[in-house]
């Protein structure tokens, strides 16, 4: 009888730990959720283009930062861009002024990644915090949806013919200062929701994909949409025997390619765009892509095909001579970069991206790995040097957040319980 109730005891207290751990769990959740709902949702509204919050409050970051022990982060800021800075000076700066007050925009983004980043080193549970984005997202779209007729559609919706030419279609961008960038929000939710229902096929996961689904779909941002598509193939491929073990899981993916395959069949805003950009005719992809990369090379043989123009002087020269809709800056990162710091600054990029890889072992998280291979396909289909959400998808590209996804977790767990 002791034993009896001695173990009821113990049941019992540890069933209160349990919900106390969780209890727990949600508290810190709810404490982080507003400055990632903020981030997420607001970080542009109201403001011109180009100009962001995380911009504006980047000083109060930075002595936040510096309470926080994370100290020299200017200094390591300025010794990267030193021999690029020493090569600008003596090719000659046409614009000291502009290369000044550029410097300083790309030290707000740093600043701002590396509080963002430190956010979410404190954040315990980020797949909780991921869960609440989407939902919170959906019943914006929800919102977006219900005000498309009406004059208050300009507030949620965008109309690009007018950019990029070709018929006038609305799509979805919120508050972000175009559809593109609130897709790029958007990629790390879905990728996240789409292992998690490969993982778990459960009617609750199922929910969380539709609800991130749609809201994507709307935006037509075809070209994320098919780099995210790509990167959860690959990462599909990679963990196949851990995400597809389940015949509900593979009747999953066969509905989703069947569902796709009924979006392009039926005519529809979506379909007609995704046939528009497949033709060629969709003046946004070519002039993220080929375009930005040509013009990029005029702005940089112009002074230094090595160093590059420097860091704003792109905005002073004029290739609307090209003919490709590009007046004074390309729409592409890795072109841009090219531009302003030339090969070197390239091959630094691009070799920085390759040791992480190498040195975070990103091929052993699925997550990781299909982060990764967004982020590094975005920088060459978009994107700009102070995105602050690409250097965000680089983070969690680098860093373990969901074990859950990694490619030996399921043997780990049954070799504990052999």
């Amino acid at each position: 009888m002791s034993s009896a109730v001695h173990s009821e005891r113990a049941f019992s207290n540890e069933a209160d730990a349990s919900i106390h751990s969780r209890g727990v769990g949600v508290l810190r959740v709810r404490r982080y959720l507003p400055f990632a709902a903020f981030y997420f949702f607001l970080n542009h509204a109201g403001l011109p283009t180009g100009l962001f919050y995380t911009t504006l409050l980047s000083p109060f970051l930075f002595i936040w930062l510096y309470l926080q022990k994370c100290r020299w982060l200017t200094t390591k800021f300025l010794l990267v861009l030193s021999p690029f800075m020493l090569a600008h000076a003596m090719l000659g700066i046409p614009d000291p002024a502009n290369y000044l007050w550029t410097l300083i925009h790309w030290w707000t983004a740093y600043i701002a990644v590396c509080a963002i980043c430190w956010w979410l080193w404190k954040c315990s549970n980020l797949g909780r915090v991921f869960n609440e984005l989407i939902v919170m997202n959906f019943s914006v779209t929800l919102i977006a949806l219900a005000i498309r007729p009406t004059p208050l559609r300009t507030l949620l919706w965008m109309d690009t013919s007018p950019i990029y030419g070709g018929p006038s279609v609305l799509r979805l961008n919120l508050f972000t200062h175009e559809p593109s960038a609130y897709a790029e929000l958007m990629f790390p939710l879905l990728i996240y929701a789409v292992l998690g229902l490969l993982r778990q096929s459960t009617m609750r996961n199922l929910a969380y994909f539709a609800m991130i689904l749609l809201p994507l779909m709307l935006s037509q941002s075809f070209g994320g949409v098919s780099i995210s598509a790509a990167a959860i193939a690959v990462a599909l491929f990679a963990g196949r025997r851990q995400l597809l073990r389940s015949n509900r899981s593979r009747m999953l993916l066969m509905g989703l390619f069947i569902a796709i395959g009924v979006l392009l069949i039926v005519p529809n805003t979506i379909s007609a765009r995704i046939f528009q950009v497949i033709s060629g005719n969709d003046g946004s992809t070519q002039g993220r892509t080929l375009f930005a990369f040509i013009g990029a090379y005029v702005v940089a043989t112009s002074k230094s095909i090595w160093w590059g123009v420097g860091l704003g002087q792109m905005k002073m020269m004029d290739i609307s001579s090209l003919g490709f809709g590009l007046t004074n800056g390309v729409p592409d990162e890795v072109a841009g970069i090219f531009a302003e710091f030339g090969i070197f600054g390239v091959s630094l990029m691009l070799a920085v991206q390759g040791y992480f890889f190498f040195k975070t072992k990103v091929y052993r998280n699925l997550f990781q790995l299909a982060m990764f291979i967004v982020a590094f396909s975005q920088q060459f289909t978009g994107s700009f040097g102070t995105d602050v959400q690409e250097y965000l998808m680089w983070f969690l590209a680098f860093n373990n957040f969901f074990p859950e996804f990694s490619m030996r977790h399921n043997t780990r767990v049954e070799a504990s319980r052999a």
